[in-house]
């Protein structure tokens, strides 16, 4: 949190598709609670970090977002995790043969 109504998130473009839009904050995770993520936006990304606008975020925060399109995903990483409503990895999906 650099400034007031900006957090440096630790993904970036390396991490997460962005050819069709950027990442879209779905929620937050804080402890064991969970906070909607409304009134957050990105406003850009570079190779490790995504830039998140929002007012409330705390150091340690943990930011759920969402993809624009999935298909670059499959050309970053050779496995990709499958969760359930609970956020717990319950399978793991090869993106190669």
């Amino acid at each position: 949190m650099p400034e007031p109504g900006l957090a440096i998130a630790g993904m970036g473009k390396r991490d997460a598709p962005f050819d069709e839009g950027l990442p879209v904050p779905w929620e937050v995770r804080r402890g064991s609670a969970t906070l909607p993520a409304a009134g957050m936006s990105v406003t850009k990304l570079n190779d490790h970090h995504t830039y998140v606008v929002a007012d409330g975020l705390q150091p340690g925060d943990l930011i759920r977002f969402g993809i624009s399109h999935p298909c670059t995903a499959f050309d970053k990483w050779r496995y990709l995790p499958v969760v359930d409503e609970e956020h717990r990895v319950v399978d793991v999906l090869q993106t190669f043969l």
